[in-house]
């Protein structure tokens, strides 16, 4: 079988260890290694992991923060670097890697099917399948998400965020395409739905370096006032940005892009 590392990061899961690393024991194709990223957990999550994940007899590693009293989403991605030096030496024994959340339920066919599907096609970079009730995606989720270990091979550093988008803009710049498969994934609505999470969707676009024209566009069209005060708190401090170059360009360019984008489907018409 195709092989693929797996990695996973947690906070205090202790609830959900057990039965997510079961759901991952139960696939066709088991990852050739697990890697564990603890990010500062205060109960009892890592020991479940290396009880589970050794009872499952899945080779694994565990990477740890140290314990902090609370969990940080404007820092997620900071546990990635930490670890970054360890993704790449695996990367040199595998093509792929993939990524999931500790909620997430896969059927037994899943990575199966992903490392399929870009095994036959080299053009795309990146692949997951859909969240159940959930809006069509754009952009690959994180939690399922499978792609080819050259996109590891060149990050040195990830953004403070979760690494999710960060992977596509990066698959996206070595001129690799982008798929979401009609394959259902069971894992919770994602917190960006909520009010809180659209609030800090409009922090993020600043963060990122999204335009201020298309920040508007969408917050107006759409009737977002909870994501252009998010956007706005964070242009007023102006204190929190990604300094990545690839990010920001792309993120910069997304007025422009969706420009194109509309003008090229009136075309077709």
């Amino acid at each position: 079988m195709v092989e693929y590392i797996l990695a996973t990061k947690f906070y205090n899961e202790e609830r959900q260890l057990a039965e997510f690393i079961g759901n991952i024991a139960s696939q066709k194709n088991k990852p050739k290694k697990m890697v564990f990223l603890n990010d500062g957990s205060t109960d009892a999550s890592e020991d479940i992991v290396r009880r589970e994940a050794t009872r499952y007899g899945l080779d694994f590693i565990v990477i740890s923060m140290p314990k902090k009293k609370k969990g940080n989403l404007d820092t997620l991605g900071r546990i990635w670097t930490k670890a970054q030096p360890i993704l790449k030496e695996l990367s040199d024994n595998v093509r792929y890697f993939a990524t999931i959340d500790v909620d997430t339920r896969l059927s037994p066919l899943y990575f199966s099917n992903m490392l399929d599907y870009l095994e036959a096609n080299p053009s795309i970079g990146v692949v997951a399948g859909q969240a159940l009730n959930e809006p069509k995606r754009t952009f690959p989720m994180f939690t399922g998400k499978v792609f080819r270990s050259t996109i590891i091979k060149m990050i040195d550093k990830y953004w403070d965020i979760s690494i999710d988008s960060f992977i596509n803009v990066k698959a996206l710049k070595m001129g690799y395409k982008l798929k979401i498969l009609d394959v259902s994934v069971d894992t919770p609505q994602t917190h960006l739905q909520t009010l809180k999470g659209r609030y800090r969707s409009g922090r993020l676009a600043y963060y990122a370096g999204t335009s201020l024209l298309y920040v508007l566009t969408k917050g107006v069209l759409k009737f977002d006032a909870q994501y252009l005060r998010g956007y706005w708190s964070e242009r007023s401090r102006g204190t929190w940005i990604s300094t990545d170059v690839d990010i920001r360009a792309y993120y910069g360019t997304e007025f422009e892009r969706r420009m194109l984008t509309l003008v090229k489907r009136a075309l077709s018409l």
